[in-house]
């Protein structure tokens, strides 16, 4: 079984391409940790952990779908935060992409990310077809 790497236009490629942002192998996807980061530096949006988190799980969906799937297919999410007190407000954003069965998922606080002012980090496991 052979990795696929999978793109989007809406998900930046990282600088020297040290990492895949999606493998597919077989009907896995497997999507690296998905921020607020604007391509040329900064955060995109309002700066805030909710504005922030729509933008991560905005860039994981897409390149669910790019890899042929949908949101629906998504099993496993890894959130990261850098304030465990913004917790509170992941659950709501998260509804407003995801539907019952929701994704399992594991959220950790952490002390930092790549860029000092990303809030929320999100990786993601989907299997193709899975969903409803």
């Amino acid at each position: 079984m052979a990795y696929r790497k999978v793109t989007s236009p809406e998900v930046p490629e990282p600088p020297g391409e040290i990492f895949s942002q999606c493998l597919v192998i077989g009907n896995t996807v497997h999507v690296s940790g998905q921020h607020a980061g604007a391509p040329g530096g900064g955060v995109l949006g309002d700066g805030s952990v909710a504005d922030q988190a729509r933008y991560s799980f905005r860039r994981v969906i897409a390149l669910v779908e790019a890899a042929g799937g949908t949101a629906a297919d998504i099993a496993k999410l890894t959130i990261y935060l850098t304030r465990i007190e913004d917790r509170p407000a992941i659950g709501p954003i998260r509804r407003e992409f995801f539907t019952d069965p929701m994704p399992c998922s594991t959220l950790v606080g952490i002390s930092a990310l790549a860029a000092p002012d990303l809030l929320i980090e999100v990786d993601a496991v989907a299997i193709l077809g899975a969903g409803a």
